[in-house]
């Protein structure tokens, strides 16, 4: 049985100039799936490195626990239908060597995995989970469970979280051409059923995700742990149980988490904006919570964003210099004390104060003067008319006149437009913010050595991954991979909590984002008529006023699997910037031609990148071997 460095000796062999036949036990089929028996199994024996360790702790006998067929491992990056109960993954995976749970990280990062409970024809009453701690193997050192607080977004002393997925019924994929095109290579295979999207905190109502929870018969129940790595801990193997219990019956999951010797930066090395309303908040779940999003998106390694003025920014000062983000204000896990950079002066539009020239540099001059003062480090632009057509071309080139004229330092406010590059835009633009499918590589080089930024947004398929409920998980890990191959250091998603929709839906705009997995929906008659499956909400409300009966209980923002993975992707930028600055470039080019081959313009008709988990896994665990000298 392969352990992780004979895999990943295997899996360098499988890139070289001469891979195995097709047949072959690690062969992979195009765009990273899985072939019929597991790719990437966990490592089920010693490392030699660990021979001096004495061996993990024994687990107490279990007890059968009635009604559970089966229970297995999985890491962060595949999602597993409720009703899938002949997945390739469940024998062996990356994370998973058959009978333990086996991880690895960095210090100050978040590493997540899944325990996925098959239920029998009966089903499984009131099932609870827990993770007391990860211990040092032949160490004192502890990660330590403490139960959540009211205020899910309390993460001092909380470096493990457990959590239930909650599954919602797609029966209509996702058809929106700017996504992919419905019934092409490019669509996302296996897109209907019963899909994992919530990850719904262990404290949450009964019957509503809180633990205990009831598994229906013949069915998956996934739990998801996170475990945050603290920056003081020693390297080393972290070993622990997850318990699973039932009555008076119970089983205990062994977990392996390698810790390697080095940490990842508090500050990321390439920002994820999404666009946030705050509103939201106040129509569905309460207001004065807003503090708990944005430090939860913190956590996430995101910064919620949207247009700001002096006013605004004064009034958040703490979460600009980061006093929003440490151990007073509840806070512990990446980036502590370090403040939120990205201070947009408008969004989705440029408002009317720019039309005029004196009114634009006078306006200008007077941001740019005070984000100077208060947030000195900050990422400022000036939103044109969002998407534009040609015709709001000749106004977008007056506002960037206006603006450029100043001698003052207004005239440094750069001008940013979610388009590709255009020749009749050339020149007024200092931030193209494009689409994946949109996004030329070699403009984008282009328009960077002539000092302009070329940034992208939102996803779509075969250039890059989809954010939606009924692609692959990693679908959005992948973006920050495309983003370090084609040095885009920003990436926006356009909407994180589209609850109520905006004005392009007819009917209903007031979303029961719990029930509905539709949550960007033109089938108005009249036009464009696509639809979209969880697009614009990567988090949702945990208290819900407007459909009582989908209130978890939870008051805060509940998170899901698409932000963990873009979570994930941004730690795994972190990895491969810091591969890059100490000089393994072999490692680097060997992860970026396994898991992003040819993104962005490089694609064809099909997917080229890596759709699951297992192949990110591998490389990152080389990644981290790699900066540690082994």
């Amino acid at each position: 049985m392969l352990n992780r460095k004979t895999l990943l000796s295997v899996l360098l062999f499988s890139c070289s100039s001469n891979p195995p036949a097709p047949d072959e036990t690690l062969a992979q089929a195009p765009g990273g799936s899985p072939p019929d028996s597991p790719a990437t199994p966990a490592d089920a024996g010693p490392r030699a490195e660990d021979a001096a360790l004495p061996p993990p702790p024994p687990l107490p006998p279990a007890t059968p626990i009635a009604g559970v067929a089966r229970v297995w491992g999985l890491h962060d990056g595949d999602k597993i239908d409720q009703d899938d109960l002949k997945s390739p993954l469940a024998p062996k995976n990356f994370a998973w060597d058959g009978s333990r749970v086996k991880v690895f990280a960095a210090r100050n990062e978040i590493v997540a995995f899944q325990l996925v409970v098959e239920s029998d024809a009966k089903g499984v009453k009131q099932m609870s989970v827990a993770l007391p701690e990860l211990r040092q193997r032949g160490g004192t050192a502890t990660i330590r469970y403490a139960p959540p607080d009211a205020d899910p977004t309390h993460y001092e002393g909380r470096p493990i979280q457990i959590f239930s997925e909650h599954y919602m019924h797609v029966t209509d994929p996702t058809n929106a051409n700017w996504v992919f095109s419905s019934g092409s290579a490019a669509a996302p295979a296996n897109p209907t059923g019963w899909k994992p999207v919530q990850l719904v905190p262990e404290n949450a109502k009964s019957g509503r995700g809180g633990l205990p929870i009831d598994v229906e018969p013949s069915k998956n129940q996934a739990f998801w742990i996170d475990v945050y790595t603290g920056k003081g801990l020693p390297a080393g193997i972290y070993d622990g149980a997850v318990r699973l219990r039932a009555g008076d019956s119970f089983r205990d999951i062994p977990v392996e988490l390698e810790l390697f010797d080095f940490e990842l930066p508090d500050e990321n090395s390439m920002s994820a904006m999404l666009y946030f309303e705050p509103e939201q908040l106040d129509l569905y779940q309460r207001g004065g919570i807003e503090d708990r999003f944005h430090r939860f998106a913190h956590r996430n390694r995101v910064e919620l964003v949207y247009a700001y003025d002096a006013p605004s920014v004064q009034a958040s000062m703490d979460r600009f210099d980061g006093s929003a983000f440490t151990a007073a204000a509840g806070y512990d896990g990446p980036g502590v004390s370090v403040g939120n950079r990205i201070v947009p002066a408008s969004f989705y539009g440029p408002g009317s104060d720019y039309d005029d020239r004196a009114s634009a540099v006078a306006t200008s001059d007077a941001w740019m003067s005070f984000l100077a003062g208060a947030v000195p480090r900050a990422t400022t632009f000036l939103y044109m008319p969002d998407e534009p057509s040609s015709a709001e071309y000749p106004r977008i080139r007056t506002i960037s006149g206006n603006v450029k004229s100043s001698s003052g330092p207004g005239k440094g406010l750069p001008i940013f437009a979610t388009t590709s590059w255009s020749s009749a835009l050339d020149g007024a633009i200092d931030i193209w913010c494009s689409g994946p499918k949109r996004f030329d590589v070699q403009r984008a080089a282009a328009e960077r050595q002539k000092g302009h930024k070329y940034w992208f947004y939102n996803g779509g398929r075969p250039a890059s991954g989809a954010v939606i409920i009924d692609a692959p998980a990693t679908d959005v890990r992948v973006s920050a991979w495309a983003a370090f191959k084609h040095e885009v250091d920003v990436y926006f998603y356009w909407h994180a909590d589209h609850w109520r929709h905006n004005q392009q839906k007819s009917g209903e705009r007031n979303q029961n984002v719990w029930l509905n997995p539709i949550t960007f929906d033109n089938r108005s008659g009249s036009g464009d008529s696509g639809y979209i499956n969880g697009d614009g909400v990567l988090m949702y409300p945990g208290t819900e006023k407007l459909h009582p009966q989908e209130d978890r209980g939870i008051d805060g923002p509940v998170s899901t699997i698409q932000l963990a993975n873009l979570r994930r992707g941004l730690e795994d930028h972190q990895y491969l910037t810091l591969a890059r600055r100490r000089g393994l470039e072999p490692a680097v080019a060997h992860a970026i031609a396994t898991v992003v081959p040819k993104v962005f313009s490089e694609a064809g008709s099909t997917v080229a990148f890596a759709e699951h988990g297992d192949a990110y896994e591998a490389e990152r665990y080389a990644l981290a071997r790699a900066l540690v000298g082994k």
